[in-house]
């Protein structure tokens, strides 16, 4: 799982080995403002229960310079000057794994329902702990006091 900043760890390697992990390259961002993320992929699991659009906080619009070929685009981020950029995308690496958003700035952003929900149906996604209706798989999901 990969938040906002990790994606600008190495960005400066001379390998491509963690843009491949990651499923995209990116190297710079808009300026911090709010903006409006569409879902591109209502179906996948990850983002059934995320809205059709959603107006996101002030936030960092990453620019992504590139999609490597096993990275699927989720969501976009509506940009000012550089156009449309996926922000939110799985991407598969050797057995692995990645779900990732370059959102998450601003502290609005990340207490958010619809934000603290795309996390953790991502990670359970990167898990394989997601069924295929975005659902958390038996012992994954909210516990009830009778369960504890």
């Amino acid at each position: 799982v990969v938040l906002h900043c990790s994606i600008h760890a190495y960005r400066l390697a001379k390998t491509d080995e963690w843009r491949k992990v990651l499923g995209v390259s990116s190297y710079h961002h808009e300026a911090l403002r709010p903006f409006v993320v569409e879902n591109l992929n209502p179906e996948h699991p990850i983002m059934k229960g995320f809205p059709k659009t959603w107006k996101d906080f002030p936030d960092e619009l990453y620019v992504i310079q590139k999609l490597w070929p096993n990275c699927i685009p989720l969501a976009q981020g509506i940009g000012a000057k550089e156009g449309n950029q996926v922000c939110i995308w799985v991407n598969t690496y050797g057995k692995g794994r990645t779900f990732g958003t370059t959102l998450g700035h601003g502290n609005n952003t990340v207490e958010s329902d619809v934000y603290l929900d795309l996390v953790t149906r991502g990670l359970l996604w990167a898990c394989h702990k997601l069924d295929k209706d975005g659902k958390p798989m038996p012992g994954y999901g909210p516990q009830t006091k009778a369960a504890r």
